[in-house]
């Protein structure tokens, strides 16, 4: 029981911390909109800055080292993702943007493997009941665990590595489990920063990656509970 509260606890701090994250990105928003930074914020000068960046060869291994790192000190995978789409559009972007969340996942892996329990400790006994509950996950269980977000990403890294689960199946399943949600922020972002179109294009891309965002967020939700009751994790978020 004890277990339960504490998993949910964890939850629930996460997304008090994607809340607070959010809020401070609008209140950014504001102050930069009612500053002189305005005027250098065009769509024009935006797209300006985009190209010089694509136009780096080093520019994608700098931005997937640095999406890895981020991965191992939970900074939040979105912004990763909506700048590689962004800069690289939602193909290239996307590849990108999956690499560096693999290779980010597999550093936790790995810390956690070798390091042990002091890792995942950080996150309190909801970290350490988690990681018991992954020992013994084959492919499929631990690809739903990626599809449908019952731990939050970062910690299920360090979870995994405690557990022991196998790297070939560890990284598979990060790869495949991860890469629509990559893939529809990514376009999101490429959609919306795109060059110069009509006001129709624009009101169909906004409205393509509306029902993208929506069925990236509310299906895994849909299916929470389902998934709880296949691998046995009732107790996980109650």
């Amino acid at each position: 029981m004890s277990e339960a509260v504490d998993v949910s606890a964890a939850r629930t701090k996460a997304v008090l911390v994607k809340g607070a994250v959010g809020l401070l990105f609008l209140v950014l928003l504001v102050v930069v909109y009612h500053s002189p930074l305005r005027e250098s914020l065009t769509p024009e000068k935006i797209r300006e800055a985009r190209d010089s960046v694509r136009g780096l060869w080093y520019g994608p291994p700098v931005f997937i080292l640095l999406y890895a790192v981020g991965c191992t000190f939970l900074i939040p995978a979105t912004l990763f993702i909506l700048a590689a789409g962004a800069v690289w559009g939602w193909w290239l972007g996307g590849m990108y943007a999956i690499v560096g969340a693999a290779l980010g996942s597999m550093m936790s892996y790995y810390l956690a493997r070798f390091v042990g329990g002091g890792v995942i400790g950080r996150f309190g006994k909801a970290g350490a009941a988690m990681a018991t509950k992954l020992e013994g996950l084959g492919f499929n269980a631990f690809l739903m665990l990626r599809l449908i977000p019952l731990f939050p990403f970062a910690v299920l890294n360090y979870g995994a590595g405690i557990a022991r689960i196998r790297p070939r199946v560890f990284l598979l399943a990060t790869i495949v489990g991860t890469a629509p949600s990559h893939f529809v922020v990514a376009y999101s972002a490429d959609a919306l920063l795109a060059g110069t179109i009509s006001r129709e294009q624009a009101m169909q891309r906004v409205i393509v990656v509306v029902l993208l965002m929506m069925g990236v967020f509310l299906v895994p939700m849909l299916l929470k509970r389902r998934a709880q009751k296949t691998l046995h994790l009732d107790g996980a978020n109650d």
